[in-house]
């Protein structure tokens, strides 16, 4: 399959066809839907489905599916959602680009911020957590169903998970608060968290902070975090919710050419994972994992596609 370039497909009418179902579909729930932003976000996170072909009841958690194409590290298929909340899919095309985009629901204008995890560990997303423009955050798991974990999140600017950071089974999540504070909230097998952990002050001056699972090779979850003079720096994992980062390794500039950094784990099969980023003119790069601690963790860039600039969330 070509390597899809995120352009929208279809024609015109096919658009306004998926438009005229959600409406219709607005339109039979009117008299359940709540206007209110976290009851609206909840009720569209409930409706996300989950694409990815379901593990086989007899395959075992040592061998990991991810995304059907068989590597040993987790492997998301990306998300997006546009200026209208219609949420999509894209899934891996095993070589750092994706496949045909598929419709998955409507009604994300009111969150403002997503983010997959995968509690079992068995390479695809369980659900996700999204957070609504006014404040709540809502847990998704695409087995057990969808909870609103309260308000106060709006405190956070970003908030997503790497991956396990702590050393538990569960992915935790990590949030910037408005003051450049960071923390880390350890997460429990239910979507909830136990209480925040303040990993430190100074992260107001990173204009990006991203990553999905270990990108230096040692077995533990980093992240990439991108400074406001455009530098990329690595901070490695250790597994001590105490203490999740070690020194962070100087990855070179020029990273503010991007407006998003995605992680979702291996996007081209070889066991490592992988980064994507969105240029300002909807370009999108692909950076492939060398799974080194030699400051490398990227071979060179490759461009897997055009038209992003109309996604407004990308995870």
């Amino acid at each position: 399959m070509a390597l899809f370039t995120g352009r929208k497909h279809g024609r015109t009418a096919s658009r306004a066809v998926v438009a005229a179902i959600a409406a219709a579909l607005v339109a039979t729930t009117a008299g359940t839907a709540v206007a209110d932003g976290a009851a609206s976000a909840k009720d569209a996170a409930a409706e996300a489905r989950q694409h990815v072909k379901p593990k086989a009841k007899d395959q075992q958690r040592s061998a990991p599916y991810a995304s059907g194409f068989g590597a040993t590290n987790e492997s998301f298929e990306l998300m997006a959602v546009d200026g209208d909340g219609f949420l999509y899919n894209y899934p891996s095309n095993g070589q750092g680009g994706f496949g045909e985009r598929w419709f998955n629901t409507y009604g994300w204008t009111s969150i403002s911020e997503a983010t997959q995890y995968d509690n079992d560990k068995d390479g695809r997303a369980d659900g996700f957590y999204v957070k609504s423009t006014d404040g709540h955050l809502i847990y998704k798991n695409y087995d057990t169903g969808t909870r609103d974990l309260g308000a106060g999140w709006n405190t956070y600017d970003r908030v997503f998970t790497p991956g396990d950071l702590g050393g538990a089974p569960n992915d935790d999540l990590l949030a910037r608060d408005k003051g450049g504070v960071l923390w880390l909230y350890t997460a429990k097998g239910d979507g909830s968290f136990t209480n925040p952990v303040k990993l430190g002050a100074g992260w107001g001056a990173m204009t990006k902070i991203a990553g999905r699972g270990d990108m230096n090779g040692d077995g533990k979850a980093d992240i990439i975090a991108v400074d406001n003079a455009g530098t990329g720096w690595l901070y490695p994992g250790t597994g001590n919710w105490a203490a999740p980062f070690g020194n962070r390794v100087k990855l070179g500039g020029g990273w503010n050419t991007y407006n998003t950094l995605v992680g979702i784990g291996d996007l081209d099969n070889d066991g490592q994972a992988d980064l994507v980023g969105r240029d300002a003119s909807g370009g999108l790069w692909f950076y492939s994992g060398t799974g080194t601690t030699n400051g490398a963790p990227f071979k060179d860039r490759v461009k897997v596609g055009t038209g992003w600039n109309g996604m407004r969330l990308m995870f």
